[in-house]
């Protein structure tokens, strides 16, 4: 039977139907459900550091070649874009069964149902529907239409035809090179190098001092005037006291009337000349003296929170839950006032789930007074004033804006628990003399995986700008890493399984700080009117 102009239209109507068809009705599921499209693109180890863009682009992209295909004028130059797109999907595909662990496919509607054999061979079909519809619909070769819309066969058709395979090619490959190079591209940036460099002087730290602690259960409770605390959770109330040489130790027994409390997670607290004990669980802190190690009850049923941090003896930063809406929130208790506990709901800013999304670690900074919170799962920085009114925003160096966590939620508990390992931004931090120190968890540009691998990277941030300064690495001890830190009279003290060590901080810009930190235990931590940081600042948005 001979080929008719007919059944070349027939043809490249129904072509053009099916992808109007599955790209509006891709595009549509997209945004419909972008939010869960958008963590499922940063999940992928092939568009992890550029979902955010990404997750935009592609549905757009759709509907416009979806707008395209309808008028009659454009389909040629429409059909080479959907093959272009069909092919990234295809490379996409080909990449994710070749070269990565599995991935759930981000794809909605009926599509989440094909695994990724059946979805690749659903791709090709396409890629191969939109190169018949272009070598159909070529203008200068193959079928064509003339200025009546009627279907007349090809003028050159070997000559063109052959030009219009050199453009295919050259789109097939562009394509399949642009997403090859989106997925090298994030896997440089997020798991090996991710697109930061940091600066390491010369000898910024020397170790000084080391003392076997005997057990790996003890954390760094505080430090000051010239002493380094310690509890243990399996034994709350034992504490452990030694200078920063490590020579002189005392095993003492805090007082705290306790009993019956119902406490799960005690956390306690030493701010010299105080100690705070403490349970979010349990709306109960109880304050002592260190001279004495005797506390009693100074806030009672005023809220629950699941971090807390002393400002001064008669007030504190928290985290809490809100009771509105379940999402984390940041609070000021301020002990003696008529309204205690004040929330303030605008200072943690949910991307996902409002919880785990916002997960992270409140400090204060004695020496320029600020409250400061460094998220886990991405790079915000959140800097306030102790009374939590004037704000600043900052960014560690690396480049993960968005939290790539999965949360899902238990139906019967309506708990909501994490649904995959997280990728972790800023493992620990803490804060001393005017500085921020936060353990980073990725590797920069140009930095060797054979010390990565034997030490953990510490980098440091002046509080004052919210400038990355340097970064320095802290070797493992006997193979142990870094499992808790802390910065004190310039000193950096960190505890390895069961060893505690102590590091000299050294050269600028830790030289030039020290001097102010001389007396900023007692000069902060007096019971006297606290003077906000930062007054006479304002209040600067997130970047």
């Amino acid at each position: 039977m001979k080929w008719s102009a007919k059944h070349s239209r027939i043809i490249v109507e129904v072509i053009c139907l099916l992808y109007i068809i599955l790209f509006a009705y891709a595009a549509v599921s997209k945004l419909l459900d972008f939010e869960s499209f958008r963590i499922q693109l940063a999940q992928s180890p092939l568009l992890t550091a550029h979902a955010d863009w990404v997750a935009w682009t592609v549905p757009l992209s759709e509907l416009i070649v979806a707008g395209m295909l309808f008028v009659p004028r454009l389909r040629f130059w429409a059909l080479n874009a959907a093959f272009s797109l069909m092919v990234m999907f295809t490379a996409y595909i080909v990449i994710i069964l070749n070269f990565t662990d599995f991935i759930p496919c981000s794809c909605g509607g009926v599509l989440e149902d094909l695994g990724w054999t059946e979805h690749l061979v659903f791709n090709l079909v396409f890629v191969l529907s939109a190169l018949i519809g272009i070598l159909l619909l070529n203008p200068k070769g193959s079928y064509r239409r003339n200025q009546n819309q009627q279907w007349n066969h090809p003028s050159e058709p070997k000559k063109l035809t052959g030009k219009l395979l050199v453009v295919l090619g050259i789109l097939t490959l562009g394509s399949m090179a642009m997403v090859t190079g989106l997925f090298l591209w994030s896997e440089d940036m997020v798991h090996h190098r991710n697109n930061f460099t940091r600066r390491y002087p010369h000898h910024p730290i020397k170790r000084t001092h080391e003392l076997d602690l005997g057990f790996n259960s003890y954390y760094l409770a505080g430090a000051g005037q010239g002493r380094i605390f310690l509890a243990n959770p399996t034994s709350p109330l034992h504490m452990v006291v030694t200078d920063t040489t490590l020579s002189d130790t005392l095993h003492l027994q805090m007082k705290i009337p306790y009993q019956n409390i119902g406490f799960r997670s005690i956390k306690t607290i030493v701010h010299p000349p105080y100690f705070y004990f403490m349970d979010g669980t349990v709306p109960i802190i109880f304050r002592g003296s260190t001279d004495t190690w005797t506390a009693n009850p100074i806030l009672r049923g005023e809220a629950y929170f699941s971090l807390a941090v002393p400002l001064s003896p008669n007030s504190f930063a928290i985290r809490a839950r809100s009771t509105q809406n379940n999402e984390n929130e940041l609070g000021l208790v301020r002990l003696g006032d008529s309204i205690p506990l004040s929330l303030k709901p605008d200072l943690l800013q949910k991307q996902v789930d409002g919880v785990f999304d916002t997960d992270g670690v409140l400090l204060h900074d004695l020496v320029s007074n600020q409250v400061v919170y460094v998220h886990y799962y991405h790079n915000k920085i959140i800097l306030a004033d102790t009374l939590l009114q004037t704000t600043r925003y900052g960014r560690t160096i690396d480049t993960i804006r968005f939290p790539q966590i999965k949360v899902a939620t238990l139906q019967k508990s309506n708990q909501r628990k994490m649904a995959a390992p997280p990728l972790i931004v800023n493992k620990r931090a803490a804060v001393g003399n005017g500085l921020l120190f936060v353990q980073g968890n990725l590797l920069g540009r140009n930095e060797s995986e054979f010390m990565w691998n034997r030490a953990s990277v510490i980098d440091v941030y002046d509080l004052m700008d919210l400038s990355y300064v340097l970064s320095f690495y802290v070797h493992h001890i006997r193979g142990e890493p870094l499992k808790d830190f802390l910065v004190s009279e310039g000193n950096f003290i960190g505890i390895f399984d069961q060893t505690l060590v102590t590091y000299k901080l050294q050269g600028p810009p830790f030289d030039n700080i020290r001097a102010n930190a001389q007396n900023d235990t007692l000069a902060i931590m007096q019971d006297q009117p606290e003077k906000p940081a930062l007054m006479g600042q304002k209040a600067q948005s997130a970047g």
